[in-house]
């Protein structure tokens, strides 16, 4: 995995999540270099949810005979339509996968007829694409879904991040390859996510430092953050032109060990003009007229879910904090959902759109017992 990619099965559904789903028509194709799914169903209620999927290295394919995700199969039982881009480019692809986004809704358009509604729905990377939307597309878009999306500033979250891997590099020196740049050829795979876990397990002490200063990680889930983020820098550093990320102004605290890792951490700044990119893509303004409703797990190590809370003060400083719900759910894991979270949360985003009944904030009970429901695990 890398940082926002969350299971592909979850979001095509595979062999292992996949259920009966209403009888639909489904189109498979390829536009201005983007593959995408259009899914209706028989009886379809003119209505559309339109999604975006997180990272992944390559852009998505869509295959005929793929199943669709199971969290798809209730919103198709309400009779909406779902419309899902592959993105034209991988990685941070957040300027690619707005316009393929917005090119395939109107495609959609021009061969079903005028849809009634829009709903824009996004999970990890695809819930900063699904903030993006309903900012700055309200006249298009009646509510948003973000789950376990990056929706604080994505320079802060890869910021943090950043600081992350340095901090390694200090108890850990030679053990990573260059932050800056990150080689081409670096690739987190098991063979290099065990190497790190190898190397934690020799020094406990410099593993509790890190996990207190990161805050949202535990002793399995570290090596493999700690590994994906240099495949986000070495993503970032190409696509900004130069490295986006730095540690000079930052004081590590709450490591427990925070003179020694002050001292000894090796500084990196930023180059301006990718922080600026790297600020483009995206930093929320807040400016909500539409509502916004966002589901997190608790114990995400990729992205920490109070990272949200960055964006409950952005829509409050901006006078909209009353579109804006944030729930979380008790579990530990990046998308680790199960459908009918999903298919609860979509529900209550529905009953706000079109009831003006706000669901409330805060912890939501578990949907389902069933362990094997959930869509990524």
């Amino acid at each position: 995995m890398t940082r926002l990619l969350f299971s592909v099965a979850l979001m095509l559904g595979s062999g292992a999540f996949a259920v009966a789903s209403p009888k639909a028509d489904t189109e498979i194709g390829t536009l201005a270099g983007a593959a995408y799914r259009i899914d209706i169903p028989a009886d379809w209620n003119r209505r559309v949810v339109v999604f975006f999927h997180g990272t992944s290295e390559t852009p998505l394919k869509y295959a005929p005979d793929e199943s669709l995700a199971p969290m798809f199969g209730h919103i198709l039982q309400r009779k909406y339509a779902v419309i899902q881009s592959g993105y034209s480019a991988g990685g941070w692809a957040l300027e690619e996968a707005d316009k393929d986004t917005e090119r395939l809704r109107q495609r959609f358009v021009a061969g079903h007829g005028k849809a009634d509604q829009f709903l824009v729905m996004g999970m990890s990377m695809g819930g900063t694409l699904a903030v993006l939307t309903i900012e700055t597309r309200p006249d298009i878009y009646a509510g948003a879904l973000s789950l376990c999306g990056a929706i604080e500033p994505s320079d802060a979250m890869f910021q943090r991040d950043f600081a992350l891997a340095a901090a390694f590099e200090f108890y850990f020196p030679g053990l990573l390859p260059a932050l800056v740049p990150v080689p081409a050829a670096y690739v987190a795979n098991p063979k290099t996510t065990a190497k790190i876990a190898a190397a934690l397990a020799t020094k406990p002490a410099a593993m509790q430092a890190l996990l207190r200063w990161y805050g949202a990680a535990d002793a399995t889930s570290l090596p493999d953050v700690i590994a994906d983020t240099l495949t986000d820098f070495r993503d970032l550093q190409r696509r900004a032109g130069g490295n986006p990320l730095g540690n000079a102004d930052l004081i590590y605290v709450n490591s427990g060990d925070d003179a020694a890792l002050n001292a000894g951490v090796r500084r990196y700044h930023a180059d301006p003009k990718a922080a600026a990119w790297l600020a483009r893509w995206y930093t929320p303004s807040g400016k909500l007229t539409r509502p916004l409703l966002a589901l997190h797990d608790i114990g995400d190590p990729l992205v920490p879910a109070a990272g949200a809370f960055a964006y409950a003060l952005a829509a409050q400083r901006a006078g909209h904090a009353d579109h804006f719900v944030q729930q979380s759910v008790d579990r530990a894991g990046h998308c680790v959902f199960e459908p009918d979270e999903v298919a609860h949360a979509f529900d209550q985003l529905v009953d706000w759109v079109d009831a003006g009944r706000r669901p409330a904030s805060g912890m939501v009970p578990r949907q389902s017992t069933n362990p094997h429901s959930e869509i990524a695990q």
